[in-house]
């Protein structure tokens, strides 16, 4: 692995704890977070990682302006449009059926029209929720599952491996911007 990044966080549920193992995982640094979920809150202190509970708040700002990336993963709060340039390479969010489901509550939406293809992208943030450019995504039978609960459990692996990947896109354009400074 190359450089390691500062982060700042923002999840809930298991997506939130597979998001920042990996995170941990891979080697990089988890400045601040934002949890939605006394699961991953109770991970983070494991940690000592500094807890927020809302984006808005002033330390989580000032967290994200010392940041080289905004990393969401089951994030519930809309990221405003002038947080996402205060971290060096912008904001990325993990989101499943990235291909076709934008917004909220992608796994009901899929599971009530019988998909059986699932997916986990990750995304650059923008003003538009979910449009950003795509970085990663990968794809996952899902014709067995029956359920919210059965779907994201398929999923939670893939939450791992696209994050994984995603986290090396930004390492590779942060060093490509480190050699053309030189």
């Amino acid at each position: 692995m190359g450089k390691s990044l500062r982060i700042c966080f923002m999840g809930g549920k298991q997506a939130g704890v597979i998001g920042l193992l990996t995170t941990l995982a891979k080697g990089h640094d988890v400045l601040a977070a934002v949890s939605y979920s006394d699961d991953l809150t109770a991970v983070l202190d494991s940690f000592g990682i500094m807890t927020y509970k809302s984006i808005c708040d002033e330390d989580f700002i000032q967290s994200v302006t010392d940041s080289d990336l905004l990393l969401s993963i089951h994030g519930r709060e809309i990221v405003r449009s002038d947080l996402l340039n205060l971290p060096s390479f912008g904001a990325v969010n993990l989101h499943p059926f990235l291909y076709k489901y934008k917004g909220a509550d992608p796994v009901t939406k899929a599971l009530g029209e019988g998909e059986s293809k699932g997916s986990v992208g990750a995304h650059i943030i923008q003003e538009q929720v979910d449009e950003g450019p795509v970085l990663v995504e990968d794809f996952v039978d899902i014709s067995g599952a029956h359920s919210v609960v059965e779907i994201y459990n398929i999923l939670y692996p893939h939450y791992a491996i696209v994050l994984s990947k995603a986290l090396d896109v930004v390492c590779d354009k942060m060093a490509e911007n480190d050699q053309s400074e030189e």
